[in-house]
């Protein structure tokens, strides 16, 4: 090139520029020369700050061979990885609480009610139903019993679920109670309680790996939540009628011994209008047979008061669709596998091509 190294230094520093018969001369000897910096001409994906969408369609097309296999080979991949995961199946209950109107066919018995002063009988008990089949009263039960399986089996949840019982540190014993928390924790997520506040409908759902179990546990714990407000809500009535009962009893007894006493005096005393002595022991006896016969009609009237309570606390929750088998399972979703799986093969690999470039 007939230039010395001096001055091709000082060409490399920019010390001189170089002139149109050198870059000639240099042309001659690497025809190649002008494709050196080919790369800073390319165009960019993000120019002045904006996305330059044709560039990114360009690097899609040139590598859509790739991009396309990368997503077949993904999807496949995710369809044989749902296949790992245990199938589960989904049964559901339905309840709804009854009206407060249910007594219509009591209407007249309500009405001779309202002549002893009650102006309703309404149920003032009210119940969280979800937090009733997540208490641990239901769990307990459902732990407790056994369970018919598809395959004939029957057996408890926590041998379904393969809880194994560990070996004590301080005795040779097996710790049954550890087991009895890891199930019991268990057992929260595999039940779901719905209530729309619009229409009151309650939905108990239960997710198992078998659907005989998913279906009985279900229809469990709707009769379980059943009895439980039927028998909490009709108690404080009957355990009122009792107490009304008993003590009717004995205030009868009194009454007729007044009674009693009160005729033997006037059989005795015939004339005791005309003595004021005889009248006021007269009037003392007739004082006390009055009292005890106003306590005696007040209880008279609070026992058929309850009586009338003991008869309408019918069930306010009734179960509307019992849960049955389902024939397919709920989870894995394998649609979902394959979408999922074919977005990442195809996201994955269009990022590693726009890397390149």
């Amino acid at each position: 090139m007939q230039v010395s190294r001096a001055t091709l230094i000082n060409y490399e520093k920019g010390h001189t520029a170089i002139n149109t018969d050198v870059l000639n001369r240099l042309e001659k000897v690497f025809p190649d020369f002008i494709n050196f910096n080919k790369h800073d001409s390319k165009p960019k994906i993000i120019n002045e700050n904006y996305i330059d969408f044709k560039v990114l369609y360009g690097i899609f097309i040139r590598g859509s061979k790739t991009i396309l296999l990368a997503t077949i080979l993904s999807t496949f991949f995710g369809y044989c990885t749902s296949f790992l995961f245990t199938k589960y199946y989904n049964s559901e209950i339905s309840l709804y609480a009854a009206k407060n109107d249910s007594m219509g066919s009591l209407s007249q018995i309500q009405s001779f009610a309202l002549n002893f002063g009650i102006k309703n009988l309404e149920n003032d008990q009210s119940f969280n139903i979800p937090d009733l089949v997540e208490s641990r009263l239901i769990a307990s039960s459902l732990l407790k019993n056994k369970w018919n399986s598809i395959d004939g089996r029957n057996i408890k949840l926590k041998d379904l679920w393969r809880i194994k019982e560990e070996k004590s540190m301080v005795k040779d014993t097996y710790d049954s109670l550890r087991v009895v928390e890891i199930a019991m924790k268990k057992l929260k997520n595999h039940i779901s309680v719905n209530e729309d506040p619009r229409t009151g409908l309650i939905r108990i759902k239960t997710t198992f790996s078998d659907p005989i179990i998913s279906a009985e546990i279900a229809n469990f714990i709707g009769s379980q939540v059943q009895n439980y407000i039927q028998k909490e809500n009709s108690a404080q009535s009957t355990k009122e009628k009792v107490f009304i009962s008993e003590r009717l009893l004995i205030v009868k007894e009194e009454l007729e011994s007044a009674e009693l006493e009160l005729k033997t005096f006037k059989e005795r005393n015939r004339g005791y209008e005309d003595s004021p002595e005889l009248f006021m022991v007269f009037s003392r006896y007739f004082r006390d047979v009055e009292a005890k016969k106003e306590v005696f009609l007040t209880l008279q009237q609070q026992l058929e008061l309850a009586r009338i309570e003991e008869v309408r606390q019918s069930p306010i929750l009734h179960i509307l669709d019992f849960a049955v088998p389902a024939t397919r399972y709920s989870s894995p979703n394998r649609v979902l596998f394959l979408v999922l799986f074919a977005l990442i093969g195809f996201f994955a690999s269009y990022i590693i091509k726009i890397i390149k470039y």
